[in-house]
């Protein structure tokens, strides 16, 4: 078995705007999500928010390369998730990014910031690029086989080293292709767009109505009762309500529970409540379903309550 002759290792880090984006926009809300959730009764939505985040700072992590090494064939880009290896006969050029062109640089897929760069991108100028880079500065561009791939190296050497190697000099650019549908950038955005209208809606509280034959809840998780098929209704405390073990399909959001849960008794119920606020009305159906439902405002809730009541 050969050994690989190596002529060349440059570390890839992160530089300071890199490394706060990273704390920012990565480390810390991992770690606020995963208080919340600690603290919190039950897997809610910051249990989501949480096992949301984990997987992309993983992914962010091991996509990114934490060093290049020029071999005498290759061009390697080490990450922890896997190599890639530009062959050094077919890189057609090299060139280091201006600052002025990078601005001009816009993510199409992958990762922009917290860990570093990586996956699709696309300029006005070079068109679609493949980025693998940890660092904010020293991006350079290298087009091999028709492929351009932009790495960011902390010691500029590799690249010197490998156009010296390969005998190649730093060429002009072929024209750009069609840049990269501009939509696919939009797609984190509604992510978190997404996110934040979910609890928005889920956070705020419902608006009553009551019609001649029924009660009605509108907003996320809301209730319709008519009036018939109620067979019960009453008030209790807070600390009367049942241990909830699990939701079935709701949103529990800084002590906001709204949608469908299960006792730790195993009874099926339907919440819209404020937790440590009392009172709770308690309504059972003729069916057997019951509801807890309480606003912020406890006088809020009596006035509810006398309603369904009378």
């Amino acid at each position: 078995m050969s050994i690989e002759k190596i002529l060349f290792i440059s570390p890839s880090t992160q530089d300071k705007k890199t490394w706060a984006l990273t704390f920012i926009l990565g480390i810390l809300p991992l770690v606020f999500f995963g208080w919340k959730m600690l603290n919190s009764n039950g897997f809610n939505l910051w249990g989501i928010m949480f096992v949301t985040f984990l997987p992309i700072s993983i992914a962010g992590f091991v996509a990114t390369p934490y060093k290049y090494v020029l071999t005498g064939t290759d061009l390697i880009i080490k990450r922890y998730l896997r190599d890639i290896r530009i062959p050094l006969s077919k890189i057609q050029s090299i060139q280091l990014i201006p600052k002025e062109d990078k601005k001009t640089i816009w993510r199409s897929f992958g990762f922009a910031g917290p860990f570093g760069y990586f996956g699709f991108f696309t300029s006005s100028k070079y068109a679609k690029l493949s980025v693998f880079a940890r660092r904010n500065d020293n991006w350079t561009l290298i087009i091999a086989d028709g492929k351009k791939y932009v790495i960011a190296p902390d010691d500029l050497q590799l690249i010197e080293a490998t156009v010296q190697h390969t005998g190649k000099t730093e060429a002009e650019l072929r024209p750009a292709d069609v840049p990269t549908k501009k939509w696919l950038t939009l797609i984190p955005i509604a992510i978190v767009t997404s996110v934040a209208l979910l609890i928005f809606l889920g956070y705020r509280e419902p608006t009553v109505k009551f019609e001649s034959n029924s009660f009605k809840m509108k907003g996320l998780y809301g209730v319709n009762l008519p009036f018939a098929e109620i067979a019960e209704a009453d008030t209790i405390a807070w600390n009367q309500m049942p241990a909830i073990s699990i939701r079935t399909n709701g949103i529990s959001l800084n002590n906001v529970h709204r949608g469908k849960f299960k006792t730790k008794g195993g009874e099926k119920v339907h919440l819209s409540v404020h937790g440590g606020v009392s009172p709770v009305i308690k309504i059972v159906g003729k069916d057997g379903s019951v509801y807890y439902i309480n606003r912020k405002n406890a006088i809020e809730t009596k006035q509810i309550f006398n309603k369904i009541k009378k």
